[in-house]
């Protein structure tokens, strides 16, 4: 939820009194000023704006998707406080011997560790195996960070990880994805003639929060204050 400034309430009286004070009396300016006082910060006290969804369709990613993979067009505008939920569940492997095996977030499940991919990768030095979402225009992005929390340093990385309600801004950093954008899904490596493995994507869709009744706030109550002050106070001045 987004509010006007005091300061911007301030300015907004003086530009209303200064463009008003040669059509109206005195009783009409401070009326018309208390009331537009109060409609500017009702207005901003309902105008709460509620982050989209990046719904991503069910799909699958192979372990040979290293170079191009499943993709979907997104159908809206999107910025970066948007958000995004999704369960990825699998693992793929890098190896025949299938010693090099990982989770979405390239973490490997044997050991909990990772290893940075070489220059022939889609994104050198991040983890091999790492399940990345983009395009050719925005580049490609991780989808899941290696941390603690996607097995990091666990001897039993978990196969399934989700994101819920996370914002976009999180794993595209600060840029708007427009709509009719394709985004795409690799799978971090260099070569694809050794790989195996799936991850499955499953979208999930987190609830808006219900929708409740704003209660009068400061600035509003500011808004009626004003009128009866400049009412009282221009009134004196008038007798």
């Amino acid at each position: 939820m987004y509010f006007l400034t005091l300061d911007a309430i301030l300015a907004g009286i003086a530009s209303i009194i200064f463009r008003l004070q040669k059509l109206m009396n005195f009783r009409q300016i401070a009326l018309v000023t208390g009331l537009a006082v109060s409609e500017i910060v009702i207005s901003s006290n309902f105008a709460q704006v509620q982050a989209a969804q990046l719904i991503i369709p069910n799909t699958t990613v192979l372990g040979t998707d290293v170079f191009s993979g499943p993709s979907f067009t997104v159908s809206s505008n999107f910025t970066p406080s948007d958000t995004l939920s999704i369960n990825v569940s699998g693992t793929v492997s890098l190896r025949t011997d299938d010693s090099f095996i990982a989770n979405a977030a390239g973490i490997l499940v044997n050991s909990g560790q990772t290893l940075g991919a070489d220059g022939g990768a889609t994104l050198p030095g991040l983890p091999y195996a790492a399940l990345l979402i983009g395009s050719s225009t925005l580049g490609f992005f991780p989808l899941f960070a290696a941390t603690p929390a996607n097995g990091l340093n666990n001897p039993n990385p978990p196969a399934n990880l989700s994101l819920s309600n996370v914002l976009l801004s999180s794993i595209f950093g600060n840029i708007d994805i427009p709509s009719g954008t394709i985004l795409q899904f690799r799978v971090n490596d260099s070569d694809t003639f050794n790989n195996s493995g799936q991850f499955v994507l499953t979208s999930t869709t987190v609830p808006e929060p219900p929708t409740a009744v704003p209660e009068p706030q400061p600035l509003t109550i500011l808004g009626g204050i004003t009128a009866l002050g400049l009412g009282v106070t221009l009134k004196r001045k008038l007798k």
